[in-house]
């Protein structure tokens, strides 16, 4: 009998632990195979994962995730600890609130991640996508400024998202992404003038109708709208009187339009700007920021082309700041950073090829002595030594047979003044003076052929010489100003200067202003975002 009990009772365990070993088995085969699915992203011809009840996500950076996954041996990021679980609350976080920078929360998988509305392993997955991206995003931008600006020529911020996921396991998700945000001042004010925009209630106004200029006098529709519109509501006249031409000038000045009270197409343009339209330019100016390089300078020169504008910067405050003038819109001036090495006191001007035979060859042709008055010399190819330009004969020269080197002498007349700031670059953009400084007096300053004409050489030589530790060279520098002798100054400590595009910018006293877009470069830079947002 007892031996009857024993046998029962051994019998129980054993079927006790078979049940138990199945039920594991029943609930393993219930989990979600995390190698399988990363597995999957590599040979997966279906991209878009999500139920019926969910936005769909697709993986995005699938080799990048794989790695990620290969590398910790499958384990999961985002579930099953409390910490993992903090991480993926910090990373939903962060989603939401990178959509005030411009980006669009569901490329990031925000409804599936929040709703949970997967298995675990494709959750874990999506999460991982979502940092890599965030990571990239934030560092480099939402768009490769190679397919949105053909001027921009500066290097990205080097962006390595597998360092980034290590960094974030260590240190937590939210510092370590909002540090990959540009951390100058100006983007939080952009970041906060946009806030302030979509806070605001849109006042519907009625939009200025194409047709001519407005101007004193003119009378028309037209007209009692630009009057709404800028001196508010009201019954008014169909003339264009002096109250209307004061307010015109007003506008202008505001946005940095020249002030000829002159409502012609740029005038247009700013009146019939809403809300909206101002929140694109704050994307695409908040997007040039993130295309920057990680500067560490505290010491530099900034020349913003849309504002027309230099400022300097010494240990990170701004010492200097004087109007520029810029390239044409035919001849832009690029966006670069390069290195100021050297001063050139009463520079030789050698004239570029593009200008020599646009510009200057048919002056050439009809009259040689007005040129040689202004100091133009020339130097045919092979031949050493320069000589006064009306000593050749350019009948039968042509764009094709020009074989010269074309230049002008240190002089009132020299195209570059009285100094240029050399800071040797692919581009052959320099700083440097101009005799002619009347249209410094224009708040639209693209007069160029692409290099930078500065409004006072004298403060920016003493600015330059003092922040390259030469504060004792000044004198010498004002003594070469005053004479006519070419001379080469070298800086002890090369100045690193920025050449920008910024059309919504901080002005000096911290407000955001705008500026007319006068190379049309925004307009491509708002395409391929909203392209990116639909793809």
């Amino acid at each position: 009998m007892v031996v009857l009990q024993n046998r029962v009772a051994t019998l129980y365990w054993i079927s006790f632990f078979i049940m138990l070993t199945i039920s594991h088995v029943a609930q393993a085969s219930k989990q979600p195979n995390l190698r399988q699915r990363v597995e999957n992203l590599l040979v997966d011809s279906v991209e878009i994962y999500g139920s019926q009840n969910s936005n769909p996500s697709r993986v995005q950076n699938r080799v990048l995730v794989s790695e990620v996954y290969t590398q910790n041996g499958y384990q999961f990021i985002w579930f099953g600890t409390t910490e993992a679980e903090n991480r993926l609350q910090e990373l939903t976080h962060e989603i939401a609130d990178s959509e005030l920078h411009g980006f669009s929360p569901e490329y990031y998988h925000a409804s599936i991640l929040e709703s949970r509305d997967a298995n675990t392993a494709l959750l874990d997955v999506l999460a991982t996508d979502a940092f890599i991206s965030q990571t990239l995003h934030r560092l480099n931008g939402l768009v490769s400024p190679a397919n949105a600006d053909a001027q921009w020529f500066l290097k990205q911020r080097e962006a390595d998202p597998m360092a980034s996921l290590n960094r974030a396991l260590t240190i937590g998700v939210s510092a370590t992404l909002q540090a990959m945000w540009p951390s100058h001042h100006e983007y939080k004010l952009l970041l906060e003038k946009k806030s302030s925009l979509l806070s605001e209630v849109s006042t519907v106004t009625t939009p200025i109708p194409a047709g001519p200029t407005l101007k004193l006098n003119t009378t028309g529709d037209r007209v009692v709208l630009l009057k709404s519109r800028l001196l508010g509501p009201g019954t008014y006249s169909e003339q264009f009187d002096q109250e209307l031409l004061d307010a015109v000038k007003q506008f202008q000045m505001s946005a940095g339009l020249e002030p000829d009270g002159v409502v012609g197409s740029a005038t247009f343009e700013a009146l019939n700007a809403t809300t909206f339209s101002w929140l694109e330019r704050i994307d695409a100016n908040l997007e040039r920021w993130r295309w920057l390089p990680h500067q560490t300078w505290s010491t530099y020169l900034r020349v913003n082309i849309a504002s027309f504008q230099l400022r300097g910067f010494t240990e990170g405050k701004e010492t200097l700041g004087m109007p520029v003038i810029v390239g044409t819109p035919v001849r832009q001036t690029p966006v670069f950073a390069e290195s100021m090495k050297y001063i050139v006191f009463n520079p030789y001007w050698t004239v570029p090829f593009s200008i020599a035979t646009k510009d200057k060859l048919a002056k050439l042709k009809t009259n040689p002595s007005l040129l040689v008055e202004q100091g133009y010399e020339a130097q045919p190819a092979g031949v050493s030594g320069f000589s006064p330009v009306d000593k050749f004969d350019w009948t039968n020269v042509t764009r094709g047979t020009f074989h010269y080197t074309l230049r002008q002498k240190p002089g009132p007349h020299n195209a570059l003044g009285k100094v240029k700031f050399m800071l040797p670059n692919k581009h052959a953009i320099y700083l440097h003076d101009t005799p002619d400084h009347s249209l410094f007096s224009k708040l639209e300053r693209n007069f160029s052929s692409g290099c930078i004409r500065v409004s006072n050489p004298l403060k920016l030589s003493q600015w330059v010489l003092t922040n390259s530790g030469q504060t004792e060279a000044i004198p010498q520098a004002e003594q070469l100003l005053q004479s006519d002798e070419n001379s080469t100054m070298y800086l002890k400590k090369p100045i690193p200067v920025l050449i920008v595009y910024f059309t919504a910018f901080a002005d000096e006293t911290g407000s955001i202003v705008f500026r007319r877009d006068a190379y049309n470069r925004d307009s491509h830079i708002i395409e391929k975002l909203k392209e990116f947002k639909r793809a």
